[in-house]
């Protein structure tokens, strides 16, 4: 006998119910009883058992008990016999199920296609839903290798269609097809004239051909992070976009469908895209091309990134090797001071240059001394903000400049707006000579422009208003915005990474809302919302207070002068086991996110497992009641 199955499974897949018992009337002891469990086996798995094996004991002995048949005679009967072959036909006659035909092969294709041809490629994913039709329209599932050509003609002529559509997308952009087929034949203006080539491009085809060359840019995974890299990226990025495959192009078709043909555009050669029909060829490319650009702007977005950290971080290793020189100068200061007080009280109307100077050991021991007392923190900041600004307009600002010209960047949030309108400043006087902006331009500071860069940052001469440094402002702008895009609060049009943070959340929400606020079982009046959040409130204060006076680790004392509450400082702690993987994958999925956020949404999301990751990861302001 098999598993059992539980109470709740038995009784829902295993009772007789309806006329099932008087189906039974004619029929007694084993052949009852085995005819009673074909009867309820077939439409809980969809096809009758082989073997007694299959077959759960909770769920023999429930059926046994309603025929009136002890469990043990399941025994003696058998499912090869001609007995139970003759009652597997009176099943199919009394429930409508019957045998999977070859008309009935080709409908379940057909069916297959008109669900997964949009988004669905896994062979397995395929064969489940298969199966599922099955069940649903009563037929029993064919053998093994039949279910496997099912699968196989659904997912051939899924892609077929899947190409179609895109194919006639493609069309409807004036020149599209041609740009594309250009990437893969040499030198010819057109499809039309490169199908009429075919077989004198093949044998002229060189190794070095520039057109496959292109390809294989487009290809090509980025460099290390460098100023070549960034201007590499954006050439190609400028590449890819040249072609102008429509957005709209593969509207409604799935992710892994467009992976797929991009898979297979990546690793063919030029030669191998000839040998395709022109619909095929022209999709895998514009496949390539569609998350190329995705994955490029992407890369754009992370080398900005990186170049900002790398003039910051190499501005403050060549300042503090500067200031450690400064520092390890000059040696023996407490005897040099000395030394100085000596001479100066044994001639104290002599001149400076001739009693101090020679007991210091001379003028430049002096001078390092002076240069060793200004190397304080405002002066090594100073000196840091000083390199950065000098790193950045000398030789990363033309990179930096260019890459504004190709990526478009967006926020939601009214925060973080003067980011975004500082960069199209930038923009606009990109091309200056001037060390300042110019003067009533609306120059936003706060948001933008950190404290302890203000003074660097804006110049205020003996008359006259303030001016802005125009380089440093600009290195400030970058700043800012590397810190916004790593929280996601300004996201980039045409990324994938570093999308809009909407687009995580389920496309059909505003569909499905109510459906979503129940899984959340949140309420979507703003309210009874707030009243239950204050309510929450009130009960976790109502235990902090009783609890709080009976924690080993506080005091609480009014009479301390130097605070009533007293704390004390705990042992560390050891490092959670994958807490550095955790770390990783928290940065790789959601970039530099807030403590505070994480907790947020761990503890309002962690018992509704059943709300989509997207939705519950992503959807922290816009699942709140809106009313």
């Amino acid at each position: 006998m098999g598993r059992d199955l539980g109470l709740d499974a038995v009784v829902e897949h295993f009772t007789l119910i309806g006329d099932e018992l008087d189906w039974l009337r004619n029929k007694s002891g084993a052949t009852r009883l085995g005819f009673a469990v074909q009867l309820k086996f077939l439409p809980f798995r969809g096809r009758f058992p082989k073997t007694r094996i299959e077959l759960p004991a909770d769920a023999v002995a429930h059926v046994a008990n309603q025929v009136g048949i002890p469990a043990a005679d399941m025994a003696l009967y058998d499912f090869t016999s001609r007995t139970a072959k003759r009652h597997r036909t009176e099943i199919r006659e009394l429930t409508g199920w019957h045998e999977c035909s070859v008309t009935d092969q080709i409908k379940l294709a057909s069916a297959l296609v008109d669900e997964i041809w949009h988004d669905e490629r896994r062979p397995e994913q395929v064969r489940a839903e298969l199966y599922r039709q099955m069940r649903e329209k009563l037929i029993e599932p064919p053998t093994p290798d039949q279910a496997a050509a099912i699968v196989r003609s659904a997912l051939h002529q899924a892609d077929e269609r899947a190409i179609a559509e895109v194919a006639a997308h493609l069309a409807e952009a004036e020149g599209c097809p041609r740009r594309l087929d250009a990437l893969v034949f040499t030198g010819l203006p057109g499809a039309e004239a490169a199908e009429d080539d075919l077989a004198e491009t093949d044998e002229d085809q060189d190794e070095d051909d520039p057109v496959e060359a292109v390809l294989a840019q487009i290809k090509a995974h980025p460099g290390n992070v460098s100023l070549a890299s960034l201007l590499d990226e954006i050439a190609k990025l400028l590449q890819v976009r040249a072609v102008a495959v429509p957005e709209k192009a593969f509207a409604g078709i799935g992710v892994q469908v467009v992976s797929a043909w991009r898979a297979r555009a990546s690793a063919s050669s030029p030669s191998h895209l000839r040998r395709f029909t022109p619909a095929v060829r022209q999709v895998l490319l514009a496949a390539l091309l569609f998350q190329r650009q995705r994955e490029i702007t992407d890369t754009l977005v992370e080398l900005l990134n990186s170049t900002v950290h790398r003039i910051n971080a190499r501005a403050e290793k060549k300042v503090t090797e500067a200031f450690v020189a400064e520092f390890t100068r000059v040696r023996g200061k407490a005897g040099l001071l000395g030394k100085i007080a000596t001479a100066s009280l044994g001639a104290p109307d002599g001149s400076v240059r001739e009693v101090v100077f020679p007991a210091a050991g001379g003028e430049k021991t002096l001078k390092d001394l002076v240069a060793e007392m200004k190397a304080t923190n405002a002066a090594f900041a100073r000196s840091k903000r000083e390199v950065f600004k000098s790193s950045y307009s000398n030789h990363y600002r033309r990179g930096l400049m260019k890459l504004l010209g190709v990526l478009q960047f967006r926020s939601s949030n009214d925060t973080h707006k003067p980011v975004i309108k500082a960069l199209k400043l930038i923009e606009e006087h990109k091309d200056a000579s001037t060390t300042y902006l110019p003067i009533g331009a609306d120059i936003p500071l706060d948001g933008v422009v950190r404290k302890d860069w203000r003074e660097f940052a804006v110049h205020t001469p003996a008359k006259g208003p303030q001016r802005v440094v125009r380089t440093v402002y600009e290195a400030c702008v970058f700043q800012a915005l590397r810190d916004r895009l790593r929280c996601k609060e300004i996201w980039v049009v045409g990324a994938d990474k570093w999308r809009n943070p909407d687009e995580d959340l389920p496309t059909d929400f505003e569909t499905r809302r109510a459906e979503y606020y129940e899984k959340l079982n949140k309420p979507r009046d703003g309210k009874v919302f707030t009243a239950q959040l204050k309510h929450e409130m009130r009960q976790a204060l109502s235990a902090l207070d009783a609890a709080l006076p009976k924690l080993p680790w506080v005091t609480i004392d009014g009479k301390r002068k130097s605070g009533a509450i007293k704390f004390t400082e705990p042992e560390p702690q050891k490092e959670p086991k994958n807490l550095r993987r955790l770390k990783k994958a928290i940065r790789k999925k959601w970039g530099t996110v807030a403590l505070i956020d994480i907790l947020s949404l761990f503890f309002f999301y962690q018992d509704r497992p059943g709300l989509p990751m997207a939705l519950r990861v992503s959807g922290r302001l816009t699942v709140l009641p809106t009313s």
